[in-house]
This record gives structure tokens, sequence and C-alpha cells, in this order.
């Protein structure tokens, strides 16, 4: 695997981990749970 590969690899992954520890630290309990009282029942999602 070229160096090129694997550094724009770990930037993508480093940038999709920081966005979820954001949206993780962001949003309180409250908002979680209107987010899923109005999301559809058959939506499930992994991350929370």
């Amino acid at each position: 695997m070229p160096l090129s590969q694997i550094g724009s690899y770990s930037h993508t992954y480093i940038k999709i981990t920081y966005r979820c520890q954001r949206i993780k630290c962001g949003l309180t309990s409250t908002q979680i749970s209107m987010l899923w009282s109005y999301s559809p029942i058959t939506y499930q999602n992994p991350m929370l």
C-alpha cells in the first residue's frame, strides 16, 4: 500500500472519529430522546 494512500486513510479516519465524538458530546440526552421520538420506528442508528 502506498504511503499517500495510508496518509489519506488515516486523515479520513481521524475526521470521522472527531465528528462522531463531537456529535456525541454535543447532544444532550433530551435532544437524543427528542431525535428518537421524531425519527421513524424503522430507523435505527448503530452509532448510539
